[in-house]
């Protein structure tokens, strides 16, 4: 039996993957839903020959966004209802996840810097863009240092949470 602390612990992890993962799907759904709406104003062809060059887009922009999205929900789901490879599940999922979300975090910061440089010159409108790189980093670099933390100190090896 596990003690309340540690259970709100777990439950504030599968909201934060289910959050993460809605935010993921609801990217994936603007990426798709942009590549269509794009479609009317294509300077060339037809609908019907411009047609597969959306799907296209959107396949590729939304699609990993979306299969990403879906697996953190169902890692949210296994870690609100203590599924037995939650653990490794987690270790698996967040360690790959931490090297890509680093990356995103010093390419923010290094565009934030740029854009620092280029206003001190005259430029730097799109400076804000930085922003979005590192603020998407963050929060999977927070998300996935909080997972490894609990999934090596309180989720057990093999078994279930409850």
């Amino acid at each position: 039996m596990l003690r309340r602390p540690i259970l709100r612990m777990i439950g504030c992890l599968a909201l934060g993957h289910y959050a993460w993962g809605i935010a993921l799907l609801l990217l994936a759904a603007w990426f798709a839903t942009s590549a269509f709406r794009i479609l009317p104003h294509m300077s060339t062809g037809t609908i019907w020959t411009n047609l597969p060059k959306a799907m296209m887009l959107a396949v590729t922009q939304a699609g990993p966004l979306g299969m990403l999205g879906m697996w953190i929900v169902v890692l949210g789901h296994w870690t609100w209802t203590g599924h037995a490879g939650l653990r490794t599940a987690l270790l698996w999922t967040h360690g790959l996840l931490l090297l890509p979300g680093l990356l995103a975090v010093w390419v923010g910061i290094y565009a934030l810097r740029a854009a620092a440089r280029s206003a001190a010159q005259g430029g730097g409108l799109l400076g804000p863009i930085g922003g979005f790189p590192l603020a998407i980093g963050a929060g999977v670099v927070m998300l996935a240092l909080g997972s490894i933390a609990l999934a090596l100190t309180v989720i057990p090896k093999q078994g279930n949470l409850k």
